[in-house]
């Protein structure tokens, strides 16, 4: 969340030689199908990195996520520049406007944004199965997925399964329950 923030930021309130066109290739990769990247993405991270078998195999290639800059971006937008300028007159640097300033004014933009993120990342289910070979380092919905045999299913397992894997989601809603609301009914409101 920190990088997507980061790079929303930069591409709402500054303005640099290329960053309509740059923000504009970011917004063309949504375009592209993940199925598309998988294979890149696999030679990147396993044979150039040699990170088979660890988290950050599953974590690097969703640190910068599209749709959270976007969403950032769209946030920022929204904190007026009279803010930033005062702050900068009282001798903000650029990282203490980000961190300072900005950053607590999109609060609820960024606690929805993190309910959405986790939960595309806890139920990833593709990435996770190709990247990581060994059942201990499994996450929850590949595990789940290997209670499915070729003869055998094992319902009970996978009930008690999927009933365990909802309730960090749950925690994270239930702690950013008023945050998530304020952002979505803030995205609704028309100034």
């Amino acid at each position: 969340m920190v990088i997507t923030s980061m790079g929303g930021f930069a591409f709402a309130k500054y303005r640099f030689r290329g960053s309509a066109v740059l923000f504009g290739v970011i917004i063309a990769t949504l375009t592209i199908p993940t199925f598309v990247t998988i294979i890149p993405q696999f030679v990147l991270v396993a044979r150039e990195l040699h990170l088979t078998n660890t988290y950050w195999a599953v974590i690097l290639p969703t640190l910068a996520n599209t749709i959270g800059i976007f969403y950032m971006r769209q946030a920022f937008q929204s904190v007026p520049d009279d803010l930033l300028n005062a702050a900068r007159i009282d001798g903000a640097g650029d990282f203490r406007l980000f961190w300072q300033i900005a950053l607590p004014v999109v609060r609820p933009a960024l606690a929805a944004l993190g309910i959405i993120l986790f939960l595309a990342s806890w139920n990833d289910y593709l990435w996770p199965l190709i990247v990581l070979n060994e059942k201990s380092a499994y996450t929850m919905p590949v595990a789940l997925g290997t209670l499915v045999g070729l003869t055998r299913v094992s319902w009970g397992g996978i009930m008690v399964g999927t009933v365990i894997s909802t309730v960090p989601f749950l925690v994270v809603f239930m702690a950013l329950q008023r945050q998530f609301i304020a952002g979505i009914a803030g995205g609704a409101i028309k100034d």
